[in-house]
């Protein structure tokens, strides 16, 4: 199938001579009054191949911004995993019994959650030593006890994962200088 594209289609039967004809005489005309007028003749075709080629180099750089995108927030939650898995600390002894446990209530989502806590991370979540971090979403949702600090770089990446963290302020270390009753201890029997 040597020839020119209108050759083929002349063969294939898909345009008439009489067509073929009158493209090509339009074609010389074209060609012989842009240089009588001195100007270039507009191949609209190669111009319309250029348009859509640019077309398609935006559209495909716009789709690798999204991927690349898309990869780094999968990083980000990969490195959140990475350092909750790592920091995670147990929420109690195992030869602790359930009845030395107090429990800790907190919110996710606008429900109130419970978590039994030995004594000393239950005084440490409150003291804002330890946070509580999220992993999963729904019913695949696991909550983890970490140091504050983990804490802390996890906020940076993405602070929804970070369910609870208490700040100490330094009004409340003032106020037990001054309190009256800082000698005094709370009984255990009422803590809540």
């Amino acid at each position: 199938m040597a020839g020119s594209l209108q050759d083929q289609f002349l063969a294939a039967g898909l345009i008439k001579k009489q067509k073929a004809n009158n493209i090509k005489t339009a074609k010389k005309k074209a060609v012989k009054q842009s240089r009588a007028n001195k100007t270039e003749l507009v191949d609209e075709a190669a111009e319309l191949a250029k348009k859509a080629q640019e077309e398609q180099r935006l559209k495909s750089q716009a789709l690798n911004k999204e991927k690349k995108i898309a990869a780094e927030q999968k990083a980000i939650q990969a490195q959140i995993r990475q350092i909750v898995e790592l920091n995670s600390i147990k929420k109690s002894p195992k030869e602790m019994s359930e009845d030395d446990l107090s429990s800790y209530n907190f919110t996710n989502d606008k429900k109130i959650k419970v978590m039994l806590l030995s004594p000393q991370n239950h005084d440490w979540v409150t003291n804002g030593r330890i946070a509580i971090a999220r992993l999963g979403e729904g019913d695949n949702e696991v909550f983890h006890l970490i140091p504050a600090e983990a804490a802390s770089k996890i906020s940076e990446r993405d602070s929804s994962v970070i369910v609870l963290l208490n700040e100490a302020s330094n009004e409340s270390k003032e106020n037990d200088a001054d309190d009256p009753y800082a000698e005094f201890e709370v009984p255990d029997d009422l803590m809540w």
